[in-house]
């Protein structure tokens, strides 16, 4: 092979391997293109922080990959459920709901809903499930993050369809929570 050629090929090699580049789960970003050149996974601007979990405008999201399954997250991160409690108002007892095996069942929530631990119906259907970066201290979240616990305020470990009762919960990196957001 000439040497012009393989100069030239040698050259081109990193730019070859661009597309395999990706972000890890929970990386900052600007946008989706900062976690992955070629999709799958995007830029969650949900909360813009500057490194010290404050709002900025001028801050960064998150690296998260977006309609995941219990299986599908790579190994640094796990699939969530998010669901919207701001907003729901009817009351439900998550040990009696939809429970054939207690003394005093409940059907307070409607079909297309579950009965969340804080005793909130929340719909099934619009919850959010997104690869969120796992972690087991503080140290593992980028600056502006902390490790917080999941299972509470409406963030579920998005739960394996082959055994539906059985809930399992972890900890993900997420904004600092005593600033404002």
């Amino acid at each position: 092979m000439a040497p012009r050629v393989r100069a030239a090929l040698f050259a081109l090699m990193p730019l070859l391997a661009l597309p395999a580049c990706r972000a890890k789960i929970g990386a900052a970003c600007k946008v989706s293109t900062d976690c992955s050149i070629v999709g799958g996974r995007t830029c969650d601007l949900s909360y813009v922080i500057d490194k010290n979990g404050y709002l900025d405008p001028d801050g960064k999201g998150e690296c998260i990959i977006e309609g995941c399954t219990p299986t599908s997250c790579p190994r640094e991160a796990v699939c969530v459920q998010v669901y919207s409690t701001q907003f729901l108002s009817v009351a439900c007892d998550p040990e009696a709901e939809d429970r054939t095996d207690v003394e005093e069942p409940r059907d307070d929530c409607d079909p297309n809903e579950i009965c969340l631990p804080e005793g909130i119906c929340a719909d099934f259907n619009t919850a959010r499930a997104t690869c969120r970066r796992e972690c087991k201290r503080d140290s593992t979240c980028r600056n502006g993050y902390e490790c917080r616990d999941t299972g509470v305020h409406g963030i579920y470990v998005a739960r394996d369809p082959t055994m539906p009762t059985v809930s399992t919960e972890t900890s993900i990196c997420m904004p600092l929570d005593d600033n404002p957001l």
